[in-house]
């Protein structure tokens, strides 16, 4: 029986970074663990500034974030992740814009962000964990050694990712208008989103904050109609930002859509959120999902990649917001399987179904029924999932298999897509094969100068989020442009000692996950929120579950004896010592048993007495918990428990003419 390989590879910044799970697959890099922690401490203030600093929607993102840190949380492989999101809720009713009490802690959170996104040297202790290295995205440290443009800048859309780029730029010291075409900015996040996941109040609040950085919005201007991009050019604009969102329904190519009684669901949303009352009948029908949805969901099982499926977000919402409207029965038709719907899992799922939500899945949109021009019933076919001519997963019709569904209305969320037809052939802005806008995917720059996209219309619909983080890229992208500077993006880490007392015990594993309290069903109507806020003790509780990441077993393999100490006094069985000829890594593995031992890996890898000349220490990740039992165990000091820090700065090449800024490396 041949030995198990294990693959390996060397730690450094980047392995470390990426070891923080929750804030590397947060689109904005939140650094959750961070307020988390915070949390735990009962230091509420600073917790709200970590969350904060990175994203001016904090309030909204502690409601409707589809938690991409949660997915990702390490806990989660052990038993069940950090209720990340309802902390970041819990900090937002202390200190963010709802609770209107505590206000200058949101001026102390902006001034962090303007000045010193990731501010702080390493103290004197620190121990440098390797050299500058040049990374693709990151975070402005300063605003930079050139004063800012004079050029004014104009954004067109007051979304999350307009507000989010005017946010930022405010903070540069430009001066920012937004063309909004609906009367109140806030697009998709005001419109689409129902009042029981985001009371408007709380987003208009957080709009409220940004606009008193000095940004401008202009309201019921229309791209196309009242003004252009030429014209904005006119009028001075330096840069111009279009940051649209996908407010366009897409229909479903079937008879029966022009019945009376056939919504778009985005249109359905976006009525009752603005007031006015529609008459849905007694049943209704949700028809969601497509073959989209069936290829996210391989490739996520491919690639462990973590997206929200938005068509699917709009679906629950839009059954939900039918039931609460007085409908007896709503139904939901999904193409794909219910396997495929809980790759992007979605509490609003779960809470559609727990509400009364009848779910059919693997049914296939066949017609829509009518009489008289009035929706009486809506048909359909059973699907099954096969390979199509490009051996990508397609939902093929089961011959025989028709089924009719009697309802009084039919409520469509296939898609959304932006509506660009005020883009015009001598606007010089190119489009995808998706028929989205082209941007360079570094620069957010269109092929028209000083013109950028960010957001739904380079991309399609996406999340809150992933909005902020579009925003972020997009101001970075127009500070550049205006300056007339190329920066580059270099990433350094740093680790600490971190005193024994800071980190986590064993008896963490024994905290269960905790929800926070919901509203009762019989409750639960209009607007009403469903999740309610954790108490004091419930919250500090549930951040102490938190397995801290940041800090990381350091191994220093000239001092360690094998004596197999840390093997065997852990917890969690992270550790193995192995021969060293049942590894495999890349060439930076190759390179350093070579150096340490005087013999390539190949040699190991092929047997003989060499094999006695090398061990290698091997752990997971995964498993660890970072109880420090090794550490305190070794009788060598061969392991430290030392805390990681990172800063991503911008460093300014003298030769594109902007100044050089000095570093700590």
């Amino acid at each position: 029986m041949t030995d198990k390989k294990y693959q390996v590879e060397l730690v450094g910044t980047d392995y470390y970074k990426r070891n923080i799970s929750c804030q590397n697959a947060c689109p904005a890099h939140t650094n959750a663990q961070g307020y988390v922690n915070a949390v735990a401490r009962g230091d509420y203030a600073q917790g709200y500034i970590i969350a904060r600093q990175p994203n001016p929607f904090a309030s909204i993102c502690g409601r409707v974030c589809p938690s991409h840190c949660e997915r990702a949380c390490r806990r989660g492989k052990i038993d069940e992740a950090i209720t990340i999101r309802t902390l970041k809720r819990f900090l937002s009713e202390h200190y963010g814009a709802e609770s209107r009490s505590r206000l200058p802690l949101l001026r102390e959170a902006d001034r962090q962000v303007g000045i010193a996104r990731l501010s702080g040297k390493p103290p004197a202790n620190a121990q440098t964990v390797e050299s500058f290295s040049q990374v693709s995205a990151g975070r402005h440290k300063e605003a930079g050694k050139t004063a800012p443009s004079s050029s004014p800048v104009a954004i067109i859309g007051a979304g999350p990712v307009g507000l989010t780029a005017a946010h930022d730029l405010a903070l540069l010291g430009y001066k920012v208008t937004i063309f909004e075409a609906a009367s109140e900015a806030g697009g998709m996040a005001l419109l689409g989103i129902p009042e029981f996941r985001l009371p408007r109040e709380v987003l208009r609040l957080e709009i409220g904050e940004i606009l008193d950085l000095g940004v401008e919005i202009k309201a019921n201007m229309r791209m196309g109609v009242d003004f252009s991009l030429n014209s904005l050019q006119e009028q001075g604009f330096g840069a111009i930002l279009i940051a649209i969102g996908a407010y366009k329904d897409r229909w479903l190519d079937i008879d029966g859509v022009d019945l009376n009684g056939v919504l778009a669901a985005v249109d359905f949303l976006t009525h009752v959120k603005q007031g006015h009352r529609i008459n849905l009948g007694t049943r209704v029908a949700v028809v969601g999902g497509g073959v989209e949805s069936a290829r996210r969901s391989v490739r996520q099982r491919e690639t462990d990649e973590i997206t929200t499926d938005t068509t699917l977000m709009i679906v629950m919402d839009a059954a939900r917001q039918a039931l609460r409207s007085g409908v007896n029965e709503v139904h939901v038709f999904y193409r794909g399987t219910l396997e495929e719907m809980r790759t992007s899992p979605l509490e609003e799922l779960d809470n559609a179904l727990e509400e009364g939500i009848i779910l059919h899945t693997e049914v296939l949109p066949k017609r829509i029924v009518g009489s008289q021009g009035k929706v009486t019933g809506f048909e359909t076919l059973a699907g099954r999932l096969q390979p199509d001519e490009k051996e990508q997963p397609a939902f093929v019709p089961v011959p025989g298999s028709e089924s009719l569904f009697e309802c009084d209305s039919v409520i469509l969320a296939i898609g959304q897509e932006s509506d660009l037809s005020f883009i015009r052939p001598r606007d010089g802005i190119a489009f995808s094969t998706q028929g989205a806008i082209a941007v360079d995917t570094d620069t957010l720059a269109t092929a028209a100068p000083g013109i950028f996209a960010g957001g739904d219309a380079i991309r399609g619909p996406r999340t809150v989020i992933d909005a902020v983080a579009s925003g972020h890229r997009a101001a970075r992208a127009i500070d550049n442009y205006l300056k007339k500077v190329e920066p580059r993006t270099v990433l350094r880490g740093w680790l600490t000692p971190v005193p024994e007392e800071d980190l986590p015990h064993t008896e963490i594993l024994d905290i269960p996950r905790a929800n926070p309290p919901r509203v009762p069903l019989d409750r639960r109507t209009g607007g009403s929120e469903v999740e309610a806020v954790f108490d004091e003790s419930s919250a500090r509780e549930q951040a102490e579950r938190c397995l801290k990441c940041h800090i990381q077993t350091v191994f220093n393999g000239d001092l360690c004896i094998l004596c197999g100490g840390c093997v065997d006094v852990c917890p969690q069985n992270c550790y193995k010592m192995i021969r060293l000829d049942r590894i495999e890594g890349d060439e930076r593995v190759a390179e350093m048993v070579e150096a340490r031992y005087g013999i390539p890996l190949s040699d190991f890898q092929k047997g003989g007495e060499v094999l006695n000349q090398g061990t290698a220490m091997i752990k997971d990740e995964d498993r660890c918990i970072r109880c420090g039992l090794c550490a305190k165990r070794c009788p060598t000091g061969a392991i430290t428990m030392e805390a990681f820090h990172f800063e991503e700065e911008l460093i300014y090449d003298q030769n594109a003419g902007a100044a050089t800024e000095e570093t700590n490396g």
